[in-house]
Order: C-alpha cells, then sequence, then structure tokens
C-alpha cells in the first residue's frame, strides 16, 4: 500500500515539475530573442495592439496549456499516441481535440478527484489511502473510456445505416444519376455519421482529389469493415468498368444479409447473458417468496413438537 502511495507522489511531483519546466524555464533561446527585441524595440504596431485588447486567458493561458500538453504528448509513446489519435479520429471529434489535450485532461482530472477525495479522507480522520488512489485512477481513465466508447457506437451506427444508404445508391443509379450526384443525394435523405463522411468525401472530390483517394480517406476515418469492402468493390468496378448499378445491388444484398445475420448473432447470445443475472438476482427471490412460508410452516410445526 505504501509503495501505491509513494508511487502515485512521485508521479504527480514528476509532472509538476515537468509543466513548471515548461512554462517557467524554457529554452534559452526565446530570452536572446526578447533582449534582442528590446535592442530593436520599434513603435508599438497596430498588431500589437489588437492582441493587447485580446482577454488575458487567449493572451497567456491558452498559449501556457497548449505548450504545457504539447510537452506532455511529445513524452507519452509512439504506440499509445497513434492509438489515440485512432479513437479521435474514429470519434468523428473536431480537429482542437488532440492526444495531448486528451492526456492533460486524464492526468488534471486524475489529480483532482485523487486530491479531493485525499482531503476528505485526511478531513474525516481515516487513514484509509487506497480510495484516493482509486478516485485518481477512475478520474485518469474515465475520458479514455468515454473517447472509446463514443467511437465504438459511432462504428456501430455507420455499420447499421450502411444498407439503407446503399439501398439509396442503388435506386440513384439505376433512375440515371451519376454516382457521385447519388451519393450527394443519399447524404441529402440520410442523417448521422456516415451522411457526413459522405459529404466530406464529396467534398474533398470537389476540392480536386480523385474518387479513389476520397473513399478511401471515408474508410481511414471510420474504421467500419463493411465500409472498407463497399469502397474497395466500388474502386475495383471503376478501374474494371464494370457497371456500378450492378455493384450496388450485390453490395445492397451481402450488407443486409450481413446485419440479419448479426441480429441473429446477437439474439442468440441472450439467453447465455440473461442466465447470471436470474442466477443472482431473480431465483433466489423465487425461492424466498415461493419456500418462504412453507419454511416458516414447517419450523413452527417442528417447534410445537
Amino acid at each position: 500500500m505504501e509503495i501505491l502511495v509513494y508511487s502515485m507522489v512521485f508521479i504527480t511531483t514528476a509532472y509538476l515539475f515537468l509543466i513548471l519546466y515548461f512554462i517557467i524555464f524554457r529554452k534559452n533561446q526565446n530570452v536572446y530573442e526578447r533582449l534582442n527585441g528590446i535592442k530593436t524595440m520599434s513603435p508599438t504596431t497596430d498588431e500589437d495592439e489588437d492582441e493587447m485588447k485580446q482577454p488575458f486567458a487567449d493572451r497567456v493561458l491558452k498559449p501556457a496549456y497548449q505548450r504545457v500538453t504539447q510537452a506532455i504528448g511529445n513524452a507519452a509513446p509512439a504506440e499509445i499516441k497513434k492509438k489515440y489519435e485512432d479513437l479521435i479520429i474514429s470519434s468523428g471529434s473536431p480537429s482542437t481535440v488532440t492526444f495531448s489535450s486528451i492526456l492533460a485532461i486524464q492526468i488534471l482530472l486524475g489529480l483532482v478527484l485523487g486530491g479531493v477525495f485525499f482531503l476528505l479522507m485526511s478531513s474525516a480522520g481515516s487513514t484509509n489511502r487506497l480510495l484516493p488512489f482509486f478516485a485518481g485512477l477512475i478520474g485518469f481513465v474515465f475520458p479514455y473510456v468515454s473517447l472509446n466508447t463514443k467511437a465504438t457506437t459511432r462504428m456501430d451506427k455507420i455499420q447499421k445505416s450502411l444498407p439503407d444508404m446503399l439501398d439509396l445508391l442503388y435506386v440513384s443509379v439505376e433512375a440515371g444519376l451519376a454516382f457521385d450526384m447519388a451519393m450527394k443525394k443519399a447524404a441529402e435523405k440520410m442523417h448521422g455519421p456516415l451522411s457526413d463522411e459522405i459529404i466530406k468525401a464529396m467534398g474533398d472530390i470537389g476540392k480536386g482529389k480523385e474518387r479513389e483517394e476520397s473513399l478511401r480517406g471515408m474508410v481511414v476515418r471510420t474504421k467500419v469493415d463493411d465500409l472498407a469492402q463497399f469502397v474497395s468493390a466500388v474502386i475495383q468496378a471503376e478501374q474494371l468498368g464494370s457497371n456500378i448499378a450492378n455493384v450496388l445491388r450485390v453490395q445492397s444484398n451481402s450488407m443486409r444479409q450481413v446485419r440479419r445475420q448479426r441480429a441473429q448473432e446477437k439474439a442468440a447470445k441472450i439467453p447465455v447473458k440473461m442466465l447470471f443475472p436470474m442466477i443472482f438476482f431473480i431465483l433466489p427471490s423465487l425461492f424466498v417468496v415461493i419456500l418462504g412460508p412453507a419454511f416458516i410452516n414447517i419450523m413452527n410445526t417442528l417447534g410445537g413438537m
């Protein structure tokens, strides 16, 4: 127990020193640049006046926060950084959300929760240090779990809406629309993360990107296997000169069959998932209700004898 407490104190102290180092003791190059700026000082320009008019948070706090998060992100292993970046992209988070900011929030939340519980336990006179440790651990893990849940939910929505989107594409192409126009029409009719990804891919095509590159970029962002299969089929049909309508019809039927099989698989797992709640919660209550009166009568009878 003491080892865990000492380890957490050491890690917290190390991060605090790291933050102070990158805020206060920056590289000497910045000092030299400031001295050179003082030597060649010129009258205040309009840009300097506009900068001074900005709020204190935008001028000081925000740059300091960015430097600290960047330093923390650079200190993390490359494998963890890659995993976080993939989750951020899959979750559809805005570009302002980065690996460094998520990691900084994890550290800050872990320290705050751990410190709050430590103060509460100390004020109550308790010597238990395990609860503050687990509180800090929960605070550290919670942002990652939330990001992972958001990414998984978004991938499930894309997977479920893909067969309906393929039906719209097939009908539109059969009606005479080009594939790009059919994609735009399907995105207008549908709503959700898949529609957003299609709109983004069509926007990239409109900016000059090739269709293959834009569609593959959509697969990279979503990490959905069914969408990757559809994109590969479309690209192959375009390269071979095949009829795109037939490809869409085959893909639509295949996706619907896969969705039906997944629903059947989930239904088959329900009895197994219900087994443990029934054993530990429902059956004991039934035993009490059914056998309780009989047990009381038996005890009264034996007591009378």
